[in-house]
């Protein structure tokens, strides 16, 4: 059996604001969990995004959380607090970007 440890990994999701619930807008933020595999830590985000609403569209550097790394003070929080849930499932601020 695989060892369940803390990951971070950054995901890009789509969303929409509640005045235009048919435009879809694509942002991205750093998530948080506990998880075995790449596969497990994208399941618990697609679950995550799922219950609000929002699609997954991309993960990208999902990884174990590195025992010497350094973070933001936001990203530390996070871990904090995953830390002490092993059920969480954290996410950062939301970043979006212009579609061309």
């Amino acid at each position: 059996m695989t060892k369940t440890e803390m990951w971070i990994g950054t995901v890009e999701i789509s969303w929409s604001a509640e005045k235009t619930p048919a435009v879809f807008q694509p942002a991205f933020t750093v998530v948080t969990t506990w998880a075995a595999s790449p596969e497990e830590f994208r399941e618990k985000c697609i679950r995550m995004l799922t219950s609000y609403g929002w699609k997954l569209l991309d993960v990208e550097r999902a990884n174990p959380v590195p025992e010497t790394g350094e973070f933001s003070e936001e990203v530390e929080d996070m871990l904090e607090r995953t830390r002490s849930n092993p059920s969480a499932i954290i996410y950062g601020t939301f970043y979006s970007y212009p579609v061309m």
